[in-house]
């Protein structure tokens, strides 16, 4: 995998539709869980931060709904040191964007549910810039 899937979840979560935003924000939340499952125990590797964004990660994917179609996506193999994170903790961080922006056009119900998966979003993005050395 290369990081053309990462390009390719960062336009799928700037679609104007919102089925293909959830679907994309599934898999960005579906991926990073497996990429945090995979860092948590390397040498350079802050193991309580990696599993705090891998649950909040899991978490997140849990409350949106299924994608209906596609396959799993596999994250590209991070680069070295904290900077490889970078454009994992960035595709976090627009997921949460995306989220904030469905929200706003939604009913008060789904409003509040897409705001607690934002945060989710957020809080893993935060995790998981601190999960290798600055």
């Amino acid at each position: 995998m290369s990081t053309s899937v990462l390009m390719e979840l960062n336009a799928q979560l700037d679609s104007p539709d919102a089925v293909a935003v959830l679907a994309a924000a599934w898999d960005v939340f579906d991926m990073a869980t497996d990429l945090c499952d995979r860092i948590t125990f390397d040498e350079d590797s802050d193991e309580l931060q990696a599993m705090v964004a891998a649950q909040q990660c899991s978490e997140g994917r849990d409350r949106l709904p299924l994608p209906e179609s596609g396959r799993p996506v596999a994250a590209p193999p991070p680069g070295p040191g904290a900077a490889g994170l970078v454009p994992y903790v960035r595709l976090l961080e627009h997921v949460g964007d995306a989220l904030a922006r469905l929200s706003a056009a939604a009913d008060d119900e789904t409003a509040s549910s897409l705001t607690q998966v934002r945060e989710l979003a957020s809080g893993a993005a935060a995790a998981l810039t601190r999960v290798r050395g600055q």
